[in-house]
């Protein structure tokens, strides 16, 4: 299997790393494939919590086509964005989505809509208890909201890649708030997964959940397995926003993903 990541990001959002400088860098790692997902700004006039209105501009974009050709015979540059879902501005994010010729879009949900507000969901956990008062503390809501929003984006058809698919659990470490083994639990992801399998779009085998809580990769590996049943398509998305994460635990998530890539 090439060595090879599906999502990262740099300085033209919230990376440590210039594009140029991500690039020489994964040379050096021997990746043949480099996906540069930087996030999408923000829709205007909408209440996110930590999220900036001043990522990816034309400029960057175009910046990154130059350095896709100049590096053609080292490296396959797949230029990407990584999209956020706010299902109250759909008309907005849909224009953008079309307004560039992107080899790869990711569609994530690091937020979701509570009265009005954008709240993220794995930033830390001061915040997502936040969330969970705000919902009465009602944890299979919280969910819920999460799933949902995932599916709708899903069904727009805009998008390739499905982001973290259940970075939901991020800070779920031994089951803090929920357990996976629920039924209610199973039943949101199994319908997602469905609706998934429908697209036709891939799924990304995240590697930055190592690094939180929960200690695994996105997704869990049960979930993998009923995304195997139905058809889907595996990436590796690093997720990379330096020089440490850029292959951090490739070669666990190569023994996971097999041959189903």
């Amino acid at each position: 299997m090439e060595k090879e990541s599906y999502h990262t990001h740099t300085t033209i959002s919230d990376g440590k790393l210039s594009p140029r400088e991500l690039i020489e860098f994964a040379i050096k790692k021997g990746f043949k494939t480099l996906a540069i997902t930087d996030h999408y700004s923000r829709p205007p006039k909408v209440d996110a919590s930590g999220w900036s209105s001043g990522f990816y501009t034309e400029s960057h974009y175009l910046q990154l086509k130059k350095l896709k050709k100049e590096y053609k015979d080292k490296i396959c540059i797949l230029i990407g964005a990584e999209f956020e879902w706010y299902s109250s501005k759909k008309g907005w994010l849909f224009a953008e989505v079309d307004k560039r010729d992107y080899d790869i879009k990711i569609i994530s949900v690091h937020q979701i809509p509570v009265n009005g507000k954008y709240y993220p969901i794995n930033y830390s956990e001061e915040t997502f208890d936040e969330v969970l008062d705000l919902l009465g503390g009602d944890i299979k809501k919280l969910v819920v909201i999460y799933y949902n929003a995932l599916r709708e984006a899903i069904n727009s058809k805009k998008f390739d890649i499905v982001g973290h698919f259940d970075v939901i659990k991020s800070l779920n470490g031994n089951s803090k708030y929920f357990s996976e083994k629920a039924g209610w639990y199973r039943e949101e992801v199994i319908r997602t997964l469905n609706v998934l399998g429908e697209s036709g779009m891939k799924m990304e085998i995240h590697l930055q959940g190592f690094l939180r809580a929960c200690k695994e990769q996105w997704p869990s590996k049960w979930i993998i397995e009923e995304a195997r049943k139905r058809g889907i398509r595996f990436v590796v998305g690093t997720d990379a926003h330096g020089r440490f994460d850029l292959d951090y635990n490739c070669e666990e998530i190569e023994k996971i993903i097999g041959e189903n890539v």
